[in-house]
């Protein structure tokens, strides 16, 4: 271990995500001093759930192996009734394409961070202090100042990063007057841990399983040691009485009644939050897990997206200390991951809580059956996972860090690609007509327009004031061709690149070109765009988008689909890129919030009928 001498980086709490970042910094051999308020790490009972991302990133770091021979694996998870009767068992085996962890591990979040602790304290370069709570932290120009409790004018620490990792009453945040955005409901949920094996009464058990009750849902959670049972808390019942070992005792002879009394190892009352900080990066000072936001728990991902601030903050920092633009890394890491917590984690588990809350009789019948039907379909049932395991969100996160600490151009120049990620980010972008582009967002043109230019692109993309998307041609079934366009594409200031199947495009094909877009692109985005070709177009969208999706396509473009429950359908199969409308001309569409709702970012309207001229007229 090092003495408190000046760290390069300081890492504000031992929690599962500061520890990761620890980890990750170490092992890339950069000093890293972690700052734990408390005498030792924490033994509360929190998360317990670890998605597959998250042991992709802690088996990068040599520990998952051991948190996996230690923890329980859930190779899926369900959906139950009233009567505690299966409604839908959805096996992750589905996600072995996308994964090497096609299941979940549970195990206690305090066991992570133990076994992430053994390995720092092997490092020369690591410092571990506990009883050292942060008071403050200061700015300096390319600096961050930490003090700790009896620090006068001189702080404990100079340095060059820190990492606020010090949990949702993050003194960091705080100090440093970042808003804590969001609400606290009046809602509270019981969480009671005991030794009674519900195994026992019901066939084929999943460890994670969702009660769905007008009158008393809940979720069934196992861990290593215990079975956990969250329940919520009726709002005229104060804590005291929820924690009262009788009516503990009484919820659980709700889940199963049982002739003698639940062994209750634990019980603990949590109060339901959907908070973010109004930015997750300031100076020099990163925000990350619970500092930076706070969800409800249902879905398991609260834990598992701060892994993932870790893994990207980590990438940001290091960007900065190899000589890039810190400023850049702050705005790259701040941006990208703010977004992941305020439209994949908080949606998704706002959207879990009303789905298990819902008391109208039709609308649980609904969900009901949308479940099963989703467990019953390969196709439908690999998107929802990658969603729900949190994979999706994930491999966008890294795809928008590569692209944000990747600059083409120098400092203070944006690329296009980057200019329409915040765009369509952003929802600023109200239409892209193309005969009319001085009132359009983003301007488009399509291959055999790209092909007679007389004169070079890069002329088109600097006179036009809209961001531009270009159509690649014919040479779509040759990967090395796509790649080379790719590259010619960026080189020209294109916004995007849009590869389209035609139908008689094996899908394949498609997949392979977006693979070879994606792989050579920096900035540049890749808009996949698949066409009514089938008898259920919506089935092969949904089909097609999702192989052009896990190639690495950011957005997924639509033609001839315009019902606004064909486009929910596809965003719900497909969520983790926006969606592209393109139509041809005179086509009625719904309100542009409509189609935001569904999922759409972009609206091509008479695209396929615009000269190269067209994109230079009003400029």
């Amino acid at each position: 271990m090092t003495s408190d001498s000046q760290p390069t980086i300081v890492i504000a709490g031992m929690g599962p995500v500061g520890m990761t970042a620890a980890l990750s910094l170490a092992l890339a051999g950069i000093p890293v001093t972690v700052l734990e308020a408390g005498d030792d790490l924490s033994t509360e009972s929190r998360a317990s759930t670890f998605h597959p991302p998250s042991l992709e990133i802690l088996d990068e770091l040599g520990v998952a192996d051991e948190l996996i021979a230690t923890g329980l694996k859930a190779p899926g998870f369900q959906y139950r009734g009233h009567s505690r009767e299966l409604i839908a068992h959805l096996d992750m085996e589905a996600l072995a394409e996308d994964t090497r962890f096609p299941f979940r591990i549970q195990n206690e979040q305090g066991n992570v961070t133990r076994i992430i602790r053994r390995h720092l304290e092997t490092m020369p370069h690591v410092t571990l202090r506990y009883n050292a709570p942060v008071e403050r932290v200061e700015m300096g120009r390319d600096k961050a100042y930490v003090f700790l409790p009896g620090d006068g004018r001189e702080p404990s620490y100079t340095a060059d990063w820190v990492l606020a990792a010090d949990g949702a009453g993050s003194r960091v945040r705080n100090s440093l007057g970042i808003a804590f955005e969001g609400v606290t409901y009046p809602e509270r949920f019981l969480v009671a841990s005991t030794t009674h094996d519900f195994l026992e009464d019901f066939d084929d058990l999943a460890y994670v399983s969702y009660i769905y009750d007008p009158d008393d849902w809940g979720v069934l959670l196992r861990t290593p040691k215990h079975w956990r049972v969250l329940f919520p808390i009726e709002q005229d019942e104060t804590d005291a009485q929820a924690l009262d070992p009788a009516r503990v005792q009484e919820r659980l002879q709700g889940v199963i009644a049982l002739d003698e009394p639940y062994d209750i190892a634990h019980s603990t009352i949590y109060k339901v939050h959907q908070r973010l900080a109004a930015t997750f990066g300031l100076g020099r000072v990163l925000l990350a897990g619970d500092a930076a936001h706070i969800n409800n728990p249902l879905g398991g991902m609260g834990m598992n997206s701060g892994i993932h601030d870790a893994h990207a903050a980590v990438q940001a920092i290091r960007y900065a200390l190899d000589g890039g633009d810190p400023a850049r890394a702050v705005e790259t890491y701040a941006t990208v991951r703010r977004d992941a917590a305020a439209g994949d984690v908080q949606q998704t588990t706002q959207k879990n809580y009303d789905e298990m809350r819902e008391r109208d009789a039709a609308q649980r019948t609904g969900r009901k059956s949308e479940m099963a039907d989703i467990a019953a379909d390969p196709v439908r049932l690999r998107a929802y996972l990658r969603g729900s395991s949190m994979i999706a969100s994930f491999e966008v996160s890294k795809r928008r860090m590569t692209r944000g600490l990747t600059p083409v151009r120098p400092a203070g120049q944006l690329p296009a690609g980057r200019r329409l990620s915040d765009l369509i980010r952003e929802g600023a972008i109200t239409g892209a007509v193309l005969d009319a582009p001085a009132a359009a967002s983003v301007a488009y043109l399509e291959p055999h327009h790209a092909q007679l230019l007389a004169d070079p692109l890069h002329t088109v993309t600097a006179a036009s004031v809209a961001p531009v998307i270009v159509g690649v041609g014919d040479e779509i079934t040759d990967a090395a061709a796509v790649a080379s366009a790719t590259v010619a594409l960026e080189r020209s200031d294109a916004a995007a690149v849009e590869l389209a199947d035609h139908g008689d495009t094996p899908i394949g094909v498609v997949a392979a070109a977006v693979a070879a877009a994606h792989a050579t692109r920096r900035d540049i985005l890749v808009l996949a765009t698949t066409g009514p070709f089938a008898d259920d177009p919506v089935v092969a969208a949904i089909e097609r988008g999702a192989e052009y999706v896990a190639a690495g396509a950011d957005l997924l473009g639509l033609v001839g689909i315009t019902d606004l429950a064909d486009l929910h359908a596809v965003h719900q199969a497909v969520p983790q890129v926006p969606l592209v409308l393109v139509t041809p001309p005179g086509v009625e569409l719904a309100s542009l919030q409509e189609l935001m709702l569904a999922g759409v970012r972009l609206v091509i309207a008479g695209g396929r009928v615009a000269t190269p001229a067209a994109l230079l007229a009003g400029n």
